[in-house]
């Protein structure tokens, strides 16, 4: 993987190739790693919550305000992991369960991700399946920024390429900010490449415009 900045936060995983990147916390506090010169310019404001456990991790749930985002964003989109019965999906605020998801190229836009399940999901972009996986992954081919709040603390990776990003349950602030050039518009897809996921049904088209 490249990075700029890595910061360590519980409860998500970046991995690509042979590479993982586990973030993780200890007693709310975010453990930095400088990987190359320079520093993040975001800034988490007043927690939502600071309370120990997994009521630390609720600092947004969809639909609801942001009190703390990436700056310098043109759009949002919301994105959340979840289940029900014997099925998994991928919704938006409105509760539509895999709808299309729609991406503008040249804009920088960031997508907000939150697991409202009760399970592990995991989320990747890409297409041409092949033996589990995309053969061809979006967030491979466009760097992009990373950012987790938690309370009045944040972890941040600038200029990241890996393959999907894996969040556990309850984690509901997790942040992509990307630009995709316009040569990569098309069909694209959304998917969980977790045990059983997709075969669930947890995968959505996105559309880059």
């Amino acid at each position: 993987m490249r990075f700029g900045k890595i910061a360590l936060v519980v409860g998500v995983a970046v991995r690509k190739a042979r590479a993982t990147l586990l973030m993780f916390a200890v007693a709310g506090a975010v453990l930095a790693v400088a990987a190359a010169c320079g520093g993040g310019d975001e800034k988490a404001s007043t927690p939502a919550s600071t309370q120990p456990g997994a009521a630390a991790l609720v600092s947004h749930k969809p639909g609801a305000a942001h009190a703390s985002q990436p700056k310098r964003l043109e759009a949002v989109i919301e994105i959340d992991l979840n289940e029900e019965g014997k099925q998994q999906y991928f919704a938006n605020p409105q509760g539509e369960k895999n709808p299309t998801f729609r991406l503008q190229a040249g804009k920088t836009v960031g997508i907000h991700i939150h697991n409202e399940g009760g399970l592990t999901h995991e989320l990747a972009i890409g297409r041409k399946i092949q033996a589990g996986e995309y053969q061809e992954v979006l967030t491979e081919l466009v760097p992009s920024d990373l950012f987790f709040y938690y309370g009045d603390v944040k972890a941040e990776v600038e200029g990241a390429e890996f393959g999907e990003i894996e969040v556990d349950k309850g984690v509901r602030d997790v942040w992509m900010r990307i630009n995709i050039p316009a040569e990569l518009k098309g069909q694209w897809e959304i998917g969980c490449f977790i045990e059983g996921h997709y075969e669930a049904g947890m995968h959505a088209s996105l559309t880059v415009e």
